[in-house]
């Protein structure tokens, strides 16, 4: 049948996703601006797996990266971070000074970072741009905290805008519409959350008793489900990106491939309909704190992060109506049809609980 070589395709393409779809390539720029024209100091994390594509940092070839070879790389990288990072104040470019490098955690992942000073000649307001790794990484973003004598921003660079310019003032409304499209882009690059999705899709189009009421059976029935998922995920991703409660990464990216799973099993049992409400809000907590991880290393202060989260919370509630939107209607329509319940929605299930068993052994 048809059907079964549409699933065989999504298959062989999340396979081919990668394992951790919450982790995504993120460098980190911390700076702060003081009151005179030459006070701009920061820091600069990279994913160390990210510098090692992009330089030859294996000097020896032997699959195998040593600090040794880190350390005598170390006029290579300040070159190359001196060549794609820019730095400006009032309109004047600032010659960069990089320190010593040092390896940190973020996210369970090994970071090099390096120290940084911008020797300005002018004062002003300050402007970032960068090239580093979006050619190469078109899913790369990099965020970017500033602090200045009286406030603070926060920032996103990607592949399609890599400049930034600070505001002459600061603007809450400003700062969420900037994050919105970077809560979209997580979704729609966060492949577990897109099955998780379609998981708690599927069980909604199995045709009822009375076809006449079946298009509002269904509205009532997703419109349960999402609003649940959204409470729960829009209280972990708050509460875990002001680092009110802070949970390690991994246990959250396993319990994430946990929720593709049991959505999965739960869908091949009829009589554990009544158990998706549950289901979408428990998981939904789960999924906020992995959502949170894209807003991880952005170093603002409660108050300015709160804009910053409102945005990227509409962004993904935007990015998960679209998802919705694009899928609900082709699933409407195979519902219509007999083999759908007893064969479409076990099998696409099945294949769901499996990619989740996949990526849970990954990522352990």
């Amino acid at each position: 049948m048809r059907w079964i070589s549409c699933v065989a395709a999504v298959v062989l393409a999340a396979m081919a996703a990668p394992a951790s779809a919450h982790e995504g390539s993120t460098s980190y720029l911390a700076l702060d601006v003081g009151a005179g024209k030459a006070e701009v100091t920061g820091r600069f994390d990279i994913a160390l797996i990210d510098l090692a594509l992009a330089l030859p940092l294996d000097a020896d070839r032997d699959g195998r990266l040593r600090w040794a070879e880190i350390e005598s790389a170390r006029p290579a990288i300040a070159r190359f971070f001196g060549a794609g990072l820019r730095v400006s104040r009032g309109g004047a470019p600032c010659a960069l000074r990089f320190g010593t490098p040092w390896l940190t955690k973020r996210l369970g992942q090994t970071y090099l970072s390096l120290d940084l000073a911008a020797d300005c000649s002018v004062a002003g307001r300050l402007a970032v741009a960068s090239t580093l790794f979006f050619d190469q990484d078109a899913y790369h973003r990099a965020l970017i905290s500033l602090r200045t004598p009286t406030t603070t921003f926060a920032a996103t660079l990607s592949p399609a805008t890599r400049a930034w310019s600070e505001p002459a003032q600061a603007s809450a409304w400003r700062s969420a519409i900037s994050f919105v499209g970077q809560g979209m882009w997580h979704v729609w690059t966060g492949y577990d959350h897109l099955v998780f999705l379609l998981l708690l899709l599927l069980p909604a189009v199995v045709p009822r008793a009375d076809s006449a009421s079946r298009g509002r059976a269904v509205a009532l029935d997703l419109a349960r489900i999402v609003t649940a998922f959204t409470v729960a995920h829009s209280i972990t991703l708050g509460l875990a990106a002001t680092g009110t409660v802070r949970l390690p990464p991994q246990p959250i990216e396993v319990g994430i491939a946990v929720s593709l799973v049991v959505a999965g099993v739960l869908n091949l049992v009829p009589r554990f309909g009544r158990l998706r409400l549950p289901l979408a809000f428990g998981f939904g907590l789960v999924h906020g704190f992995g959502f949170a991880n894209a807003l991880a290393g952005l170093d603002v202060g409660n108050a300015a992060m709160l804009p910053v989260l409102a945005g990227f919370n509409v962004g993904v509630e935007l990015a998960n109506l679209s998802v919705i939107a694009a899928t609900l209607p082709l699933l409407l329509w195979t519902g219509r049809f007999a083999w759908y319940a007893p064969r479409a929605m076990p099998a696409m299930s099945l294949v769901s609980a499996a990619l989740g068993a996949m990526w849970m052994i990954q990522r352990i």
